[in-house]
Parts: structure tokens; sequence; C-alpha cells
């Protein structure tokens, strides 16, 4: 909460804050904290009990009825002089009582003629004040949920304070999970954490607080915390979907590079199309790809029944995600949140309010929040959430095709735990025209049901092909309504988030061709099948070969052929090279794959393979327990020499590689003469905590560098 801002208001003759809200107990050290600087007293009214003492909360007339028009008299006959008056729960109270909201009114104006600066009353609550008889009187302030620095700073020290161990895996995921909530709220699960794992937080830790935040959320009822452990390669079908998403990953992953290059972060997409096709599941999917929390945002159970609830709860769940951010924030069924906008009767005009408020957030809205909405019907959504700067892109999802549905037989099955033998794919898919992928998984279910009932355990083609025959598809249930879309999405001129039959078998057919340039162009196709590029990776030509490395779908298992197969050659000696070997670029080309894990470049940096330099590069792609393993910390803090001073600039970002020397940080000293902080070390910056304009004192910790260990 900005206490500057509202001290500097204060000063300047504001006579009323409303501070919007939910963490209270925040919201009381702040006001304290106010209090402090301007040497005023406090004073606080509450719906329950009245006025009370504001430490307390004990009821200073215990027996009298509470009534903040009867109860107002008490400022009116006070001398404001040097006071606070804090009123709580203050939209309840107001809402529908016109007498106490007038005399509000009466005693922000008098504070305001008689004793500007001398006095203030504070409105506390969680939704918007818009009476029209003080809305003009108030200044408005947020005490939003805790950011992930602010959750970072609070952990650190609750960690010091009861000498808590915690792996720096364990450490991250709990302030991930702590990001975007009240203080209290994560104080309440930390205190949970400390009574069942005492002196040591183990990663059984991470997944509990996760399961404590889920039912706080769900609590809440704004924010629902989804498990998202759906791989993107576990969808079948939807090839240009899931490349776009791929695409968008590599620029999340590398957000701070990308905005200093003057590139946003992605806003998100819309996935319109057939009921039962992969759109949830590729919301989940895209969470798990980009390794953030998910969120789903039922937009229905925002609607309060009190005036300016509904957004207040909208402004609450957003700002939740937000503080999360990265994150992705799923909105299902996005045509029946926003049906009925632009009608008449009150809960018409609450959602035109809240579709007004959710357009100029997805326009303008701060942080890397993903946005994933998904619709059948595309005809209902208002178009002004159709156009370009809303959404990044809109795919239409269509009955999956042959090939997607074979995709979708082997990956479902190859997935079951359960003996099956002698499945022929390609004829299931053929047996399944106009399923979805829905339709198929329960094709799968029914299967597995009925080998449990007769106590099989091999799962075989006469068992599925005979519960394929008693599924009616979801082209036959919705037939003319099937058509119908499928016309609409064909005007509306949307892309296809599958790629044609015809495509995907032309770039496969050519990869065997030749001609050689022609199988170069086959092999740098994003489309090209994970086995075509496993043959094209041993291709005789080089520049076959290259292509096939370069491409994001090549899969692990050729990139550790390549590099495994490695071998460095000295043109020094004597020796024949083979236009087959594998040369140093395309090592360094399959090193530097997307992906390329963890555990191979740990092995290739043990075996001397790939030096110091190159393993800093690559440290993106080790996780939290590999970095920890491979790398010591260098910590980088402001000399003790130095009083104070105040940061000026910082010239490097984490994923930044720093060799000794270099300038890290310039800074004006008390003097206000400028200095510079360098490294002592080459490494990588992992972290950095110091903020410009930020003042530091003499020994905080500037930076954390990765140094590989000797």
């Amino acid at each position: 909460m900005d206490t500057k801002g509202i001290v500097e208001n204060i000063k300047a003759g504001v006579s009323g804050i409303h501070i919007q809200g939910r963490d209270f107990v925040r919201v009381d050290e702040e006001i304290e904290e106010i209090a402090k600087q301007l040497k005023f007293k406090v004073k606080e009214w509450n719906q329950g009990y009245g006025w009370v003492d504001f430490k307390t909360k004990r009821a200073l007339k215990p027996e009298q009825d509470v009534s903040l028009y009867e109860d107002l008299k008490t400022i009116a006959d006070d001398n404001p002089e040097n006071n606070i008056y804090v009123i709580r729960n203050a939209f309840s109270a107001l809402n529908n009582d016109y007498k106490a909201a007038a005399r509000l009114q009466q005693e922000l104006q008098r504070i305001n003629r008689d004793f500007k600066s001398q006095s203030v009353i504070f409105l506390i609550a969680k939704e918007d004040i818009v009476f029209p008889e003080i809305v003009d009187l108030l200044v408005q302030y947020h005490c939003p949920p805790l950011a992930s620095s602010q959750v970072e700073t609070i952990f650190d020290s609750l960690l010091q304070e009861h000498s808590i161990n915690a792996s720096t895996k364990v450490k991250r995921s709990l302030v991930s999970i702590f990001s975007g909530m009240e203080r209290d709220t994560m104080l309440r699960i930390f205190e949970t954490l400390l009574n069942k794992y005492a002196k040591s937080f183990p990663s059984q830790a991470v997944e509990r607080a996760l399961a404590l935040k889920k039912k706080s959320l769900s609590r809440s009822g704004l924010l629902e915390l989804v498990d998202s452990s759906v791989c993107i390669d576990q969808i079948g079908g939807l090839q240009q979907l899931k490349s776009w998403l791929r695409n968008k990953k590599h620029i999340i992953d590398n957000l701070a590079h990308a905005q200093r290059l003057g590139i946003s972060a992605p806003k998100g997409v819309l996935l319109a199309g057939m009921p039962g096709c992969g759109k949830s599941m590729s919301a989940k999917a895209a969470a798990s790809l980009f390794n953030v929390p998910l969120f789903r945002l039922d937009i229905g159970s925002l609607m309060g029944k009190f005036v300016g609830e509904s957004e207040a709860n909208m402004k609450a769940a957003l700002k939740i995600a937000e503080q999360a951010s990265p994150c992705v924030l799923w909105v299902d069924e996005l045509e029946k949140a926003f049906s009925g906008i632009n009608g008449s009767g009150g809960s018409a005009e609450i959602t035109t309010r809240l579709f007004g408020y959710f357009l100029t957030w997805m326009q303008e809205k701060p942080g890397a929040v993903f946005v994933m909405a998904t619709a059948n019907d595309i005809t209902s959504i208002p178009p002004e959430l159709l156009r370009r700067g809303r959404f990044d892109e809109i795919f239409y999802v269509d009955l999956p095709s042959d090939s997607e549905r074979k995709q979708i037989f082997e990956v479902k099955i190859r997935a079951l735990k359960i003996e099956w033998s002698k499945i022929n794919f390609a004829e299931l898919a053929k047996a399944t025209s106009g399923f979805s992928g829905a339709d198929i998984e329960c094709v799968i279910n029914d299967a597995l049901e009925d080998l449990f009932r007769n106590d099989k355990r091999d799962l075989t083609q006469d068992v599925l092909k005979k519960h394929i025959s008693l599924v009616t598809p979801i082209s036959l249930v919705l037939e003319d309504k099937i058509k119908i879309y499928q016309e609409l999405f064909k005007n509306f001129r949307l892309k296809a988030a599958s790629l044609r039959e015809e495509d995907l078998e032309s770039i496969n057919t050519t990869s065997d061709s030749q001609d050689s340039s022609e199988r170069e162009n086959a092999a740098s196709n994003e489309f090209i099948s994970p086995e075509k590029l496993k043959q094209l990776v041993k291709d005789v030509n080089s520049g076959v070969r290259m292509a096939a490395i370069k491409n994001p779908r090549c899969p692990i298992e050729a990139l550790k052929e390549i590099v495994t197969d490695y071998k460095p050659f000295d043109f020094k000696k004597s020796g024949s090279w083979s236009d087959t070997q594998v040369a140093k670029e395309e090592f360094d080309k399959a090193v530097q794959h997307p992906n390329m894990t963890g555990d191979l470049i740990l092995n290739l940096y043990a075996t001397g393979m790939i030096k110091d330099e190159e393993l800093l590069s690559l440290a993106h792609k080790l996780s939290s327990e590999e970095r920890e393993n491979t790398f010591d910390a260098a910590k980088v803090k402001l000399s003790r020499s130095i009083a104070s001073a105040t940061v000026q600039n910082i010239c490097f970002l984490p994923g930044d590689i720093v060799n000794r020397d270099d300038v890290l940080v310039e800074i004006d000293n008390e003097e206000g003469h400028t200095q510079r902080v360098t490294t002592s070390v080459n490494g990588l910056i992992d972290t950095i905590f110091v903020k410009v304009g930020e003042t530091i004192i003499a020994g905080k910790q500037i930076a954390l560098i990765l140094v590989p260990k000797s």
C-alpha cells in the first residue's frame, strides 16, 4: 500500500481515504504507521460493535445498538484535530442507508473546510465506494495481494526467525505459491507447515502449501487454482496451436530479455470450436508448458448481491492473477460469461460493467498473465473481444481428423497402466470418423470398465471396436448445430488449430525426396513428425542435418544421439573427414536446443565436452536441484564503507552472463557522487535484489551470481 502517497494527500488537505483490500491486518499496520508519521490518534468504528479501541478492537460502549448514522454523531461532537477516524465495513454500512451517507458527506466536508490537513476519515472496504454523496470526496488506495518480491522478503525473514532449513528448489516453489495471496493467509499456511514439518521443509511441504492455497482460493470464490499436469504432447493433433504455444513459451521463459528489446508480454489466446475437442485440455497443457500456475476464472461466481460487489470481486480476482504472474488465467465458456451485455435489467447492467472492466484489463493488464479463453459459440461473444489487441490469436478447433484421432488413441492408450497388444491405431481412427476427443476418451474408459467387470487385463482391438459401436459421436448428437458452427468459422476466417491431412502428408513425403534441398525444407518445417526428424538428423547432407537439429520439434532422442556421437576432429593431424560425421557446429546447436535436458548437459560438462562459459549459458535448462548441485552462489553486497546509496542504474538482468570486474549497478552515495559496484567472479546472474531509485544501506545484498563449482 502507498503509505507515502496517503500521507502526502492528507497533508494536502484530503479529508477521505478509501482503502480497498481484504488484508485487514496489513491495513491496520499501515494506518498505524501513517498515524505515527502524522502524530495523529486513531479511532475506529466497525459494524459489529460500533466505536472500538483501534488496537484491542474492544467495544467502547458494549451495550449500545450499532448504527453508522447515529454513531457518526461522535465525529460531529468531537474535535477532529489530529485524529484519524477509521470506518470498517464501510460499503455494507452505507449500502441503502442514505441518511448515513449524507451525514458522512457532511463530516468529510467539515474536515475539509475547518480541519484541513489536521484530520481524515478512512473508509475500509473490499468493494468500490460508488455512493454519489461521497465518491468525489474520497481518494482511493489499494492494499493488493503480495507480489513475489514481497513474499520473498517475508518468507526469508520467517525462515531466519524460526531457523528453518529448506532447499533452494523448495523455497522458490513456496514463494511462487504464496505470490498473489493476502499476507494473513500466507502466514496461516506458513504456521501450518511449521507445525507439521518443524525445522526443515521437505519437498512435501510444497504439495501441502499448494493444497492449502487451493482450499483458500475456493473459499474466496474468486479464482480456482487448477492442477495442470497435462503435458502438451498428450494432446493429439492441434499442430498449429501447439506450435504457436511453444513459440510463446520462448518469450515467457526469456521475458526480461524480450521486454528489453521492446517485445510485450504475451496477452493470450481464444480457442473457439467444437465441444470435447481439446480446448480445456489445451489450457491445462499451456500452464504445464510455461511451467506456471493455472487459475480458472468463473465470472458467474463473481456476481454479488450488492451494488458494486461484483466489480470489486472482478478487480480482486484479476489482481490476484497479476500478483501471481507469470501465470495462465483460464476463462472457460467465455460466451456464457458475457451473455446478455447491453441488455436491460440489473443483471444485464452488472454484466455489461464487468465486461467493460475485463475489456480494459485485457488491453492494459500489467505483468505476464496469459489468458486462455475457450468458447463453443463464437457468435455470442461481443465483437469487442475479437479484435486484435485483446488476444494475440484466435484459433478454431474442429472435430479431429483421421491422423489426429490416431494420435489421440495412441496417446491415451500408451499412458494406460494396463496391458494392451496388437492394436491397430489407424483402423481405430477410421472407425471413429466424426468422434471428438472426448468421445474417444469415453470409448477407452468404457472398454476399461468392461475389462474390470470381466476380470480381464488385456485391452484388445475387438474390445475397443465393440465400444466404438456403442457410442453415438457428437457429430451426430449435434449434427445440425455443428454444420452451422463449421460454416460460421469458415466465414470468420479464423486460424485453424489443426493442419489439413494433405499438408501433413506432403511434408512427410518431401522428407524422403532424392533432392537434398527438398529434404532440407522438410527438415525445417515445424510440423514434420518427430519420427522423420530422427531420420533426417542422420542424413548424408550436412545442411539437412543442421535444419533438422534447428527444428524446435527435434526430439531429445535425436539430440542425444548427436551429442554422444560427436568426436572433436583435429584437422592438423592426418586422417579422413567423413561428411556423415557430426560437426562441431551441429554439436553446439544440439546442446543449445530447447529440448535439451539438464541431465544430458551435466554429463557433457562432467566429461569436458562443454566448458564453464557454455554451462552458464545453459543454466536455464537445469532444474533447481541440478543448479544447486552444480553451482556455488556468490553474493554481491554494498560495501560497508558506504553508509547508504541510491540505485541509479542496473546494468544486467537475471539470466545475463557477467565477467569479473563488469559493472553490475551504478549508485549515488550520500555525498551524491556516482560509484560503480562491480562483480568479482565470472558467472550467471540468478537474482537482482534492488530496484532503480531504491535507497540501500551498507551490507545490502545487491545480486546473487551462480558460479560453477570447482
